[in-house]
């Protein structure tokens, strides 16, 4: 696995350091540990997961036959690899066929899985259908959480400061967010699929956080059909130290915003959006239908997007130290309300997307954005090998690039 350094952002007043759209912050690995690691199968060599769990060594894996398991268990104390047989043969049916279960995901049921912050940095949990918990993950370590399938929780993945690599799942049917950050937690989330939830695909809380700057990417996801926002960002009185990079996930027909702010901790959407400090950086993204787009931001740049079809608002309440640019804007109820912002670099055409949302010869998208972008005397430059052109698109696919929004679980 590639690791990679994330320059910093200051919290506010630009971007400072930004040179790249490739920001991962957790260098994660696989397990490398003297000796021989060694495999415990369920329920083979042991009857329970916790059982294996408890004997297992640091680096070992614990690898789960396929089945329904009723169990609450804990990782702790050193790294472990639990996971289906997906590991080994990389069959996307034993995903399904290897279920981690609670018994409903009401406020009173517990997690299913509970990573606790004495658990090892190489801690993953790979290949499992996690269902009807309270939460399916809860997580106050440092984790990696991949080709999973989290449905019928409460909250399907939850930080409790921590932090994960978050990639190819998919979050679908919770019964709250997806994925909900809480306190000092930073994290990846690439390549999922985050549907259908009955409140956000995503919140973040900006708890009040004083120290290294924490990192949170969010890059070539699919939000879809969440009940309230896609993204959530709940601004708190305090200052934070915290920046965001959200890049190529499509936004689709979320019920209230794609990516919306809050004030004072509030969670529950009132359109109304707040003056965020924290940098957050949206580009090369795709909203497409739902009635808002973003609200909210006292320090975003919002570079290289397609809004389209947007019922109500594209943009509201971005201003402050906040630019925009090279953005599309198409058949939206208002494309821009309260707004302090420099318009003459967007267009105005039909995007000519297809049912992927991805842009069709002849696309007014194509070539149409910005390589490097200036503002409040920052530049922010994307590397010549994230576009094929010689310009990058518009929105969150990359004509000639085979690199997807949201990559299948």
């Amino acid at each position: 696995m590639r690791t990679r350094k994330a320059p910093p952002l200051t919290r506010r007043g630009g971007i400072a350091g930004f040179t790249c759209l490739i920001l991962p912050l957790l260098a994660f690995a696989l397990p490398v540990v003297a000796g021989a690691a060694q495999t415990l199968r369920v329920p083979q060599d042991k009857p329970t997961i916790q059982a294996a769990i408890d004997a297992a060594r640091d680096g070992d894996t614990v690898l789960v036959a396929p089945g329904t398991y009723y169990e609450q268990v804990k990782l702790s104390g050193k790294s472990l690899t639990l996971a289906s047989t997906f590991l080994t043969n990389q069959d996307h049916e034993q995903i399904e066929a290897t279920i981690l279960a609670g018994h409903g995901g009401g406020k009173e049921a517990g997690a299913i899985i509970t990573v606790d912050k004495s658990a090892g940095p190489e801690t993953r949990i790979i290949g499992f259908t996690i269902q009807n918990g309270g939460h399916g993950i809860l997580n106050y370590g440092r984790i990696q959480v991949l080709h999973n399938r989290l449905k019928g929780n409460r909250d399907a993945l939850s930080f409790e400061s921590g932090a994960a690599e978050v990639r190819w799942n998919t979050f679908e049917g919770n019964r709250d967010d997806g994925i909900d950050i809480d306190g000092a937690s930073e994290a990846i989330i690439e390549d999922n699929i985050i549907s259908n939830n009955r409140d956000d695909g995503i919140e973040v809380r900006l708890h009040k956080y004083n120290g290294p700057v924490l990192n949170i990417v969010i890059r070539r996801n699919v939000f879809s059909g969440n009940l309230e926002d896609g993204l959530q960002l709940i601004d708190y009185p305090d200052k934070s130290d915290r920046t965001f990079w959200i890049e190529r996930n499509v936004f689709d027909k979320n019920a209230m915003v794609a990516i919306g702010s809050m004030q004072d901790g509030n969670t529950k959407e009132n359109y109304e959006g707040a003056d965020l400090p924290e940098a957050v950086v949206i580009v090369n993204n795709t909203f497409v239908g739902g009635p808002y787009g973003v609200t909210g931001g006292g320090n975003m740049v919002v570079l290289n997007n397609v809004f389209a079809g947007i019922t109500k608002i594209a943009l509201k309440r971005v201003l402050g130290d906040s630019a925009a640019g090279y953005n599309l804007l198409w058949n939206n109820g208002v494309d821009l309300e309260e707004c302090d912002l420099t318009t003459d670099t967007f267009v105005a055409q039909h995007p000519l997307l297809d049912e992927h949302s991805r842009p069709k010869s002849g696309s007014p998208a194509i070539n149409a954005g910005a390589a490097s972008f200036n503002y409040n005397g920052e530049t922010l430059t994307l590397p010549a090998g994230s576009y094929s052109g010689p310009a990058p698109d518009l929105g969150a696919f990359e004509t000639g690039k085979v690199e997807s929004a949201a990559s299948t679980p």
